[in-house]
């Protein structure tokens, strides 16, 4: 096992992962885009290379949203510490001249597996404030009222099962995290029902 991987179906945004027991074997090698547009959930933004810069010729991609960080367009966004950028599925928009374009989705994830405790229980904590950030993400793109009290719950269970996960105490199956989370958070909102 690789990657501890938090891909609930009823979550509109997708997975959040984390790397646990290993390298991370999926980097790129660009490390940095140039904002295009700057969308609700990310931005579509061109690949920066070494020859040609951050040229319109390039590569447009999907860099998904970071935590506590406000993309604009022009923006430079290079891999954060520790960091590299990752290819995860594709993003599928309408052009002004209405054509349709997929092109990569780029998360950034972690070089290395943790080196100590202390390491992985910080990334964990990253991992509860990403999940409570998509939570609030979730709320805001169907149009209902943010109940931030559910996402914090909802980001405390989710990183519970990261360690319990980390220890060996506990598998992660997607139906027991649905029943916990039900049991412990109260009623799913009506747009993470599956």
């Amino acid at each position: 096992m690789k990657k501890f991987i938090i891909c609930l179906s009823f979550i509109l945004s997708g997975c959040a992962s984390i790397t646990l027991f290993s390298d991370n074997e999926n980097c790129i090698s660009t490390n940095e885009f140039k904002i295009l547009q700057a969308l609700d959930r990310g931005a579509l933004a061109y690949e920066c290379t070494f020859s040609e810069g951050c040229s319109v010729w390039n590569q447009i991609v999907f860099l998904e949203k970071q935590l506590n960080i406000d993309y604009y367009d022009g923006m430079i966004v290079k891999s954060p510490n520790k960091k590299c950028a990752v290819i995860d599925g594709v993003y599928t928009y309408t052009t002004r001249e209405d054509i349709r374009k997929t092109v990569p989705v780029i998360r950034f994830e972690y070089k290395n597996s943790p080196k100590t405790e202390e390491e992985f229980y910080e990334r964990a904590i990253e991992f509860e404030d990403v999940i409570y950030d998509t939570c609030l993400s979730d709320y805001r793109a169907s149009n209902v009222k943010e109940d931030k009290k559910f996402c914090k719950c909802y980001a405390q269970e989710a990183k519970t099962a990261l360690i319990k996960a980390h220890k060996g105490e506990d598998v992660y199956d997607e139906d027991n995290f649905n029943k916990n989370l039900k049991k412990n958070c109260g009623k799913l909102p009506k747009f993470m029902e599956s």
